[in-house]
């Protein structure tokens, strides 16, 4: 109840906004991985069970690595045909998969209370993060009248609104970045009682939180990289003395990584997520653009999910000069204040494990962290400069453009992040998902969706239909990603060619389930149950252009159990195949075949 007492009423007031801000979670109900989690927690899946059987624990290894899984997966519609078949995502996380337990046992007929529950989390999130800048600013309990020039005001403002934490606060299989951003936070302020009061107690605590938080997700590596950087610029002993004191942090990191490798947890295999401990060389590769993507997006508001569509070369320049500003900008502050240095040091190496994925703000829970610290800093200094009379006027600008990027733009942002998955979802699957015409009457037969908008996703259309109350087909197949124009060619009785002068899919936005470098050949051929498929044609960097699909049944007889549909702008259709040696062209908003 002390802690209670000690709250500020500004921390009430910026608690209760940020609430306000991401309460679109309220209404975004299950997205994407939700529906595999409600499935393998109550049984009702399709799915084959990995080496973690379906239930409350395994959430996070949809795949395996295992290539005869992944075949089955593959057969199924749950990943599309060009899935490489050593793919993985398998993820240590039973915290976080308790939480959710809670969610689909006992709360899946609301989903809005399943939002409730997950920002409970993020709740609490903001309200250590209060104590934890009042702990380390060193500011304490301030008076009124100067409570503006307060450094851990200023941080907990900024952290508090901050954009990037919309997402992983409303999206519910994104909870354990909540979960393990909390846990950073408790074990960084546990361990700097511990260090500035002494006892056992503090210690204990933060090792019991350091564990929770890689239990619940491997963004809690960054309080490792916090308790590096204390040692480094904040703790005031002795420097042999300051890194014995996170040996014990050490010692429980490595037996994670040791355990979580035993186990054969990791990702590897994709275009999407390169874990280092696999290939070195790819993430140093890839790791200055993403992290210059990550920095800008934290300071300057620019999230690269909204951003990818613009020219790389260009967006790269405009984000390193204003770094470069800032980075000028911050010279003196870093000089004078240990704070600074310890807060810099920090977030900047918490960006190095995020940048083993696609930059997105849902990504930088732990490096806002550091990032509002410092800037929090940066600013009550310059503002107490100011009123004192030094009126720095080259740093003017830069303030305002922070002020206006942290208090105007990241506010505005972030109730748009947190609705981002079903805004994002409805139109591209979603609606498809439910509306697509699957009876009792036809669910036994092979339904081959022949341009889904994005074909890495087609295999959530079973889960929303279970969820929903509604037929599944027993085979649900993607064909091609629809984004394109394609040309469908019927052979013969069994085959169909499909060609896209783009590709068959978009490599770089559907990486998720292959390695881009991992190609495909000419003649490569995926064996599936009902078809084959055999690529005849990829271009220079082994995207198949060119495709042949071979079904056991005849694809243009009315009694075969293969059916063909089109998305239909999510209103999937069925598409009746022209006469052999002839073709149809589709587009992403085709609403026919065109016969």
């Amino acid at each position: 109840m002390s802690l209670l007492r000690e709250t500020e009423k500004y921390q009430w007031w910026a608690i209760g906004i940020a609430l306000c801000l991401v309460s679109p979670a309220l209404w975004i109900g299950l997205q994407l991985d939700d529906y595999f989690h409600w499935s393998l927690v109550t049984q009702q899946t399709l799915l084959p069970a990995t080496s973690d059987k379906a239930g409350v624990f395994g959430l996070f290894s949809f795949l395996d690595g295992q290539a005869e899984r992944t075949h089955q997966l593959m057969d199924l519609g749950m990943v599309p045909w060009w899935t490489l078949d050593t793919v993985q995502y398998a993820f240590w996380r039973p915290v976080s998969e308790l939480t959710h337990g809670i969610d689909y046992l006992f709360l899946s007929r609301w989903p809005w209370l399943m939002h409730v529950h997950g920002l409970l989390y993020f709740a609490l999130l903001l309200y250590f993060t209060a104590k934890l800048f009042d702990d380390i600013q060193g500011e304490g309990k301030q008076k009124s009248g100067v409570i503006g020039t307060s450094a851990s005001f200023w941080a907990f403002w900024i952290f508090a609104l901050s954009y990037t934490h919309g997402l992983p606060a409303a999206w519910l299989a994104n909870r354990n970045a909540v979960l393990a951003t909390l846990f950073v936070v408790l074990t960084l302020r546990a361990h700097h009682r511990w260090r500035e009061e002494g006892g056992i107690s503090h210690l204990i605590l933060g090792l019991v939180f350091f564990v929770a938080g890689l239990l619940s997700g491997e963004l809690a590596v960054s309080a490792g990289l916090y308790l590096f950087a204390y040692a480094l610029f904040l703790d005031k002993d002795t420097f042999i003395r300051r890194i014995m004191a996170i040996v014990p942090y050490a010692v429980l990191g490595v037996l994670w990584l040791v355990v979580r490798a035993a186990m054969e947890y990791g990702a590897k295999n994709s275009g999407h997520y390169i874990d280092p401990g696999y290939d070195v060389v790819l993430f140093l590769q890839v790791f200055g653009e993403r992290a210059v993507s990550l920095l800008a997006a934290q300071f300057f508001a620019m999230p690269p999910e909204l951003l990818s569509v613009l020219p790389s070369q260009t967006k790269f320049m405009v984000q390193m000069i204003l770094l470069t500003v800032l980075a000028v900008s911050i010279v003196p502050l870093i000089v004078s204040d240990r704070r600074a240095r310890f807060w810099l040091a920090g977030l900047i190496l918490c960006v190095l494990p995020v940048c083993a994925t696609i930059p997105h703000s849902r990504l930088l829970m732990c490096v806002s962290l550091g990032a509002a610290g410092l800037l929090g800093l940066l600013l009550a200094k310059w503002r107490s400069a100011w009123v004192a009379g030094d009126k720095q006027w080259l740093m003017l600008p830069v303030i305002l453009i922070l002020i206006f990027c942290q208090f105007v733009i990241s506010p505005l942002l972030l109730p748009l992040e947190a609705a981002s998955i079903r805004l994002g979802m409805d139109d591209a699957l979603n609606k498809g998902a439910r509306n697509l015409p699957i009876t009792e009457g036809n669910k036994h037969k092979v339904a081959i969706i022949i341009n889904p908008p994005m074909s890495s996703v087609a295999g959530y259309v079973n889960g929303i239909r279970l969820f929903e109350g509604l037929p599944v087909a027993k085979h649900t197949l993607p064909l091609v990603s629809g984004r394109k124009e394609i040309t469908l060619r019927v052979v013969d009785t069994h085959t169909i060619e499909i060609s896209a002068e783009q590709g068959l899919y978009d490599a770089h936005n559907e990486g998720l389930l292959r390695d881009p470098h991992q190609g495909f050949k000419t003649e490569d051929t995926v064996g599936l149950s009902v078809m084959a498929v055999v690529v005849k044609k990829v271009n220079e960097h082994g995207l198949p252009t060119v495709a042949e699909f071979s079904f056991k049944q005849p694809v243009r007889d009315e009694n075969s159990d293969v059916i063909f549909y089109i998305w239909a702008a999510g209103e999937p259709v069925v598409c009746e195949l022209p006469e052999e040696g002839t073709f149809i062209k589709l587009m992403a908003k085709s609403m026919d075949c065109g016969l």
